[in-house]
Order: structure tokens, then sequence, then C-alpha cells
């Protein structure tokens, strides 16, 4: 039996992250307004000939398979890039830390967008805060940090939109917010795990800080329907 975290977008969207997802047997995708994500159960040269003709032009949807796909006929690659996936050990004690912190909720959404358009974390919506969980840290009024959910794929769910405004960088108010959004996934008797690139090294030395140990390497393709 394959392991949950083997095709995480799958997964997620026929398990825990189900409420947000839409499609068949054979493809499902996340709301629209919440994130670009598509699941196959197996990436085929079928299954992605089926995504291709489900999917409108100029759509876009993104793919975690555990190698380079069959093929991208059909498909403008906008990315391609192996991305390394996270486990937090529960052996390892998760302390909380200080700071000014505060749950995010919808009236935050344009500080979000404007922090994650800045920092590029990867894609945010007008809705992705319905994953919920997120947590943000505040200069004032500013957000300057901020973290929260993304794809769960029972029982794991996945720390996501990890990000600080570049004028406050080496402060630690990323272990800060994602230590907060850990324990509420911990909480619930979940397991917290990401997805990192590579060779974004000092982001991988955060999360091993914090008790996250590599279980495997995936790829991730961003494509636009043509």
């Amino acid at each position: 039996m394959s392991h949950p975290l083997d095709n995480p977008i799958w997964s997620a969207l026929t398990s825990g992250s189900a409420q947000f997802s839409h499609g068949t047997d054979s493809c499902r995708f996340i709301d629209r307004e919440m994130g670009f994500f598509a699941g196959l159960p197996e990436y085929s040269s079928d299954g992605m000939q089926l995504l291709q003709q489900v999917c409108e032009k100029g759509q876009r949807v993104i793919l975690f398979p555990s190698d380079h796909l069959p093929t991208t006929e059909g498909w403008k690659v906008l990315n391609d890039r192996p991305l390394l996936q996270m486990v937090y050990s529960k052996e390892f004690p998760l302390s909380l830390q200080g700071g000014n912190l505060k749950n995010l909720n919808e009236k935050h959404v344009p500080s979000m967008l404007a922090l994650t358009e800045l920092t590029k974390p990867g894609p945010f919506l007008n809705r992705t805060l319905d994953f919920g969980g997120y947590v943000g840290a505040f200069d004032g009024e500013i957000l300057i940090s901020m973290a929260g959910r993304r794809l769960s794929p029972d029982p794991y769910v996945e720390i996501s939109a990890v990000c600080t405004h570049p004028d406050y960088l080496g402060k630690g108010l990323s272990a800060q917010v994602m230590t907060q959004v850990m324990k509420g996934v911990l909480e619930e008797g979940k397991i917290p795990f990401l997805h990192v690139y590579p060779d974004n090294v000092p982001a991988v030395r955060v999360y091993e800080r914090l008790g996250f140990r590599p279980r495997t390497t995936l790829r991730v393709y961003l494509l636009e329907k043509i």
C-alpha cells in the first residue's frame, strides 16, 4: 500500500482537503480561488492526457509527481524543479516561542497578499486562507511574517506560505509562526510536513532545527494549458 505522501496532492484531495476539491475518481482539482493543485491517481501518459482534456485553455495546474512527467504535450511548462518533502519528527520537542503573533482572518487577506507578492513563497490567492491555521507576526499593524496550512493528506497537514518581510529577516520570525501553526496541527492528532526547494539551504536549516526531517524528493510542475 502506498504512503499518502508519495502522491500528496491526490491523497489530500481525496481525504483531508476533499471539502475544497472537485472532480472524479480519475482527476481532481482544488477550488480555483484557493490554489492551482490538480491530482491524479498516477502520473501516467493516459492520466496526463485526461488532465489536458478536462482543463480549459489557459488554465494553470500544479502537480507533485515523484519524477519527471511522462509527457507535457499540450502544456506550457512554467516551472519544473525538484521539491524536497520533509516530515516533522514527533521525537523532537516542540517549544513555543514568543512574539507578537495573531491568528489571521479575512480582514488580513490584503496584507497577506502583499507579503506573499513581495516574498514569493508560492501561489497565494484570495481564498488560500480557507485552508486554515494561519498565524502572523506584526510590527504594529504591519504583517511581517506568516505561515499556515495547505494540503491535508490524512493524517498529515502541510505547513505552507512561510514567509518573512526582507527587512525583518534573521530575527527568528519564521520559526515563531511555524511553531504556532505546528502546535495546532499536533493538537488535532495530525503530523506536520512541508515542501521546500532543496537549494533553499537557509530554509531547510530552519526546518531541520524545528524538527523536520527529509522524507523524499518529488518534482513540482506548474503547467498552463495551451
